[in-house]
């Protein structure tokens, strides 16, 4: 792989990740040729637990980030409505 396409695909990696719209805290831990590794850091009971996302394609993080975009929004949609949801 040339040195300019494996910068295409970081950048292309980057610009996918920078849409991502979620609290969680995700960053990108190391882009080695087509796999791309991503760290949510996570706190559980006061530890930190960072749980690591591995994706070897493009459309692999796109759908990652296209899913958690939409868990944030329904997380959204649950908060402002006027239902409580776990009645």
């Amino acid at each position: 792989m040339s040195e300019q396409h494996a910068h295409d695909i970081e950048i292309n990696y980057r610009k996918i990740f920078a849409r991502l719209r979620t609290r969680k805290k995700f960053s990108i831990q190391s882009i080695e040729g087509t796999k791309v590794i991503v760290e949510q850091d996570e706190e559980i009971c006061g530890q930190k637990e960072p749980r690591t996302f591995e994706f070897n394609s493009e459309k692999e993080l796109e759908q990652f980030v296209t899913s958690e975009n939409q868990i944030e929004r329904d997380i959204e949609a649950q908060l402002s409505g006027n239902q409580m949801p776990y009645r």
